[in-house]
């Protein structure tokens, strides 16, 4: 019996630093009892990882910690509307060490999915303040394979917070900007979206303002 237990003791020692030890039974809606995410935040759940070794008299044990898991979604769309798929989105500026997201790209409905894994602090709560970065690789793209999509929104801050305490979540985003169209009186019937590319008339100045290789990017997903 005792060669079992020893036996028991050293397997469990064997386990590597950072290795998963299981998902939580829990699901979010043991998770979260108030949501203010909005749907940014989906697929929560809570697991334990090895993130190190703690002295227990004479032997080194796994110390665990926990950590928040789970995916920020949202969707990228063009003027008119309809979803680009490829366009790379991002935690943090290019070149950033940030291990706690995953760096994602938009499928065919135009919809990412950024993983995130963030371990819980002292108080058992998440708190972290970074910024979404849209297509950060634009111009390579343009100049390498001659055409590409250049984001209007370039970037948007976050402060995302879980308190486990009382089960909140919540997703807020910085400043977000509004953009409206110039009309003119007798414009009534032609319709135009914002930055769209028009035919100049002789002696008309030139338009300084968007292209049509322009996107739109905002939180709603589905």
């Amino acid at each position: 019996m005792m060669k079992t237990f020893i036996r028991f003791v050293l397997v469990g020692l064997c386990v590597l630093p950072g290795a998963k030890i299981g998902l939580s039974a829990e699901t979010k809606a043991d998770l979260v009892r108030n949501d203010y995410a909005e749907e940014r935040i989906v697929d929560l759940s809570i697991v334990k990882k090895v993130t190190g070794k703690r002295k227990l008299g004479f032997m080194s044990i796994p110390k665990y910690t926990e950590f928040l898991e789970g995916f920020i979604r949202g969707m990228v769309v063009d003027y008119s509307d309809n979803p680009v798929e490829g366009v790379l989105v991002r935690v943090g500026d290019p070149g950033e060490e940030n291990s706690m997201f995953d760096p994602t790209v938009t499928n065919f409905n135009g919809i990412y999915r950024i993983r995130f894994s963030i371990p819980f602090d002292a108080r058992g709560r998440v708190d972290v303040r970074n910024k979404l970065i849209y297509a950060p690789d634009w111009e390579q793209k343009r100049d390498s394979l001659g055409n590409s999509y250049e984001p209007l929104e370039k970037e948007s801050p976050f402060h995302f917070v879980y308190d486990r305490g009382s089960k909140t979540l919540s997703f807020a985003e910085g400043l977000r900007k509004s953009f409206v169209n110039p009309v003119q009186r007798g414009d009534a019937g032609r319709k135009e979206q914002p930055g769209a590319r028009t035919t100049k008339k002789a002696g008309e100045k030139k338009d300084t303002g968007g292209g049509d290789d322009f996107f739109k990017a905002f939180g709603g997903g589905f």
